[in-house]
């Protein structure tokens, strides 16, 4: 059996030989460096490019310390397989999907029948952008140094193994994969939105793998990769659509109930691959809770996740295979338990859910609705006040400065949560009849309008934390979901220096304006909440409507 099988490098680690020791040669760290603790990098090497026209390749670059990141101080010098033969002729579907499935899946299942990936390439045209860099060192920066840091769906195993074992060819899904992580990693350039020809190229890979029938946990991962660049750059009404269409795919795959629902993929074969679709579903619904953010009385493209659905495991023991040792948590867990920061990003986006499905529901009972709203509010402050203290510990733990970066998406969530929850009650002079004199309706308002200047505040501490690591070097690490609760709480400012003409608002105003703009040199979308703040005019709109 070679090496490519059992996803082995074919040389030592740099570490290994640097210090001329036996290396195990493991993906993706051989077992000294995962003992030390420590990065383990390879110089991956790969077989010549082809240099037919009808078979693109990927081209290996190397990278100098000049003109790129390094990783752990090593330049990467890589290459991959090539690309399938494919011509530039108009695509047409050759792998028939059996309709059965969706037409009766009890007749699906009798016949026996199963679900084969389509074994096919991308044309030349769509992979141009792995011909034209490195796409293996787009990987380790996207593990290392980029989305993977936020939102960690793909295995970085399991992604190593099958890039090892892919000598011949990259299947379309694998291929599609990697064009989306280059709309993370590369630098932005003067095009509006940046690098819009990778975009161009992932959305035209998307469709042609979609159209050839080739559905896999790698596509929706693509995919939703291709939703968070449209969400970034405000790309709109694209990142909606993307959104559900990831929704759409997640629940035509059976991944939001492994159990009762047909399952058009295979069954996993290993704990991390079931770790790996459990944290891909998760990562479906918190985009589709954060995108809905924004616009009330839209229902979501999928259902909030069971009570006894299982929160991701830590990212260290699932990064090193090793999920027989951890103990997982539901969703139902206390917050107060110790958890990951992608759980904890689980929690958070659980919770907008129901504070969200709250703000749009007008049937439910008045004293019902307010003693709901109470619950909410004393969940989340629980919540956030919990990972602001694993955020301390975490600094005061590491010589890190930047080392509570994963836990900011969480933190902003829940603050996203709860102003967008304060700002349906902390205005009283809209109350209804049936709320005036209200004993429960006046004490859900009082609470509104305190936490309303009490989590404004904290989010202008979020946004000087975020200032500090963005100035640190750490801005393709930060995830774009601060945006909304900069947004709100920047909108409650304008309207409170408007209000009284405060001297200490005006400064936290000024604070918050200043991180969205510092944020929009990468994202449109802060630059656009930027623009909405900056013209705000209080005679226009009696009741901010911050995001919610």
């Amino acid at each position: 059996m070679g090496d490519a099988q059992i996803g082995l490098a074919s040389n030592a680690c740099m570490t290994c030989r640097k210090q001329k020791r036996r290396c195990t040669r493991e993906l993706p760290a051989c077992s000294l460096c995962k003992k030390s603790g420590r990065g383990c990098m390879y110089r991956m090497c790969g077989r010549p490019p082809a240099s037919s026209e009808g078979r693109p390749t990927i081209q290996a670059a190397t990278r100098s310390h000049s003109q790129s990141p390094t990783l752990g101080g090593v330049d990467v010098a890589v290459s991959l397989p090539p690309t399938p033969s494919t011509t530039t002729a108009p695509v047409s579907v050759t792998h028939d999907f059996p309709a059965l499935f969706f037409l009766d899946f009890t007749a699906f299942q009798t016949k026996r029948q199963t679900i084969q990936i389509a074994s096919v390439g991308l044309p030349s045209e769509y992979s141009r952008s792995l011909q034209e860099s490195s796409p293996m060192f787009d990987v380790d920066v996207y593990f290392n140094l980029s989305v993977h840091t936020f939102l960690p769906i793909v295995s970085k195993l399991r992604l190593y193994q099958e890039l090892t074992a892919s000598q011949d060819h990259l299947n379309a899904d694998l291929a599609l994969l990697l064009i989306a992580m280059q709309l993370h990693t590369k630098p932005p350039n003067r095009e509006e939105p940046p690098n819009v020809g990778v975009y161009r190229a992932a959305k035209a890979s998307c469709s042609f793998a979609e159209m050839s029938n080739v559905f896999s946990v790698r596509l929706l991962q693509a995919t939703l990769l291709i939703a968070l660049y449209e969400i970034e750059h405000a790309i709109y009404p694209a990142a909606y659509l993307t959104v559900g269409h990831c929704a759409r795919l997640g629940l035509a795959m059976g991944l939001h109930d492994r159990k009762r629902a047909p399952q058009m993929l295979n069954p996993p074969t290993t704990a991390s691959d079931w770790e790996e679709r459990r944290r891909t579903w998760w990562a479906v619904i918190m985009l589709d809770r954060y995108i809905n953010l924004g616009s009330s009385s839209k229902p979501f493209a999928c259902e909030d996740a069971r009570a006894d659905e299982l929160l991701p495991v830590d990212e260290k023991n699932w990064d090193r295979g090793e999920l027989a040792l951890v103990q997982p948590l539901a969703v139902s867990t206390n917050t107060a338990v110790q958890a990951s920061p992608f759980a904890r990003t689980c929690q958070a986006s659980h919770i907008l859910s129901r504070v969200l499905r709250h703000i749009n529901d007008r049937e439910a009972d008045d004293e019902f609705r307010y003693q709901e709203a109470t619950q909410l509010h004393r969940t989340l402050q629980a919540l956030s006040t919990t990972i602001v203290n694993e955020s301390s510990e975490l600094l005061d733990k590491m010589n890190d400065s930047m080392a509570d970066l994963p836990l900011f998406t969480s933190l902003a969530l829940c603050y996203s949560a709860l102003l967008s929850l304060y700002e349906l009650y902390c205005c009283v002079e809209t109350a209804g009849p049936s709320q005036i004199g209200n004993p429960s309706f006046l004490e859900i308002s009082k609470v509104a309008l305190e936490g309303h200047k009490e989590i404004s505040y904290k989010v202008y501490q979020l946004s000087q934390r975020v200032k500090s690591v963005v100035e640190l070097g750490g801005m393709l690490r930060m995830p774009p979901f601060v945006c909304d609760c900069l947004y709100q709480a920047g909108a409650n400012y304008a309207w409170m220096v408007s209000e009284m003409a405060n001297d200490e608002d005006m400064l936290k105003l000024t604070g918050i304006k200043n991180v969205l703009e510092m944020l929009g040199k990468r994202w449109k979308c802060a630059r656009e909440y930027l623009d909405v703040i900056d013209n705000y005019d209080h005679a226009d709109t009696a009741i901010w409507q911050g995001g919610s």
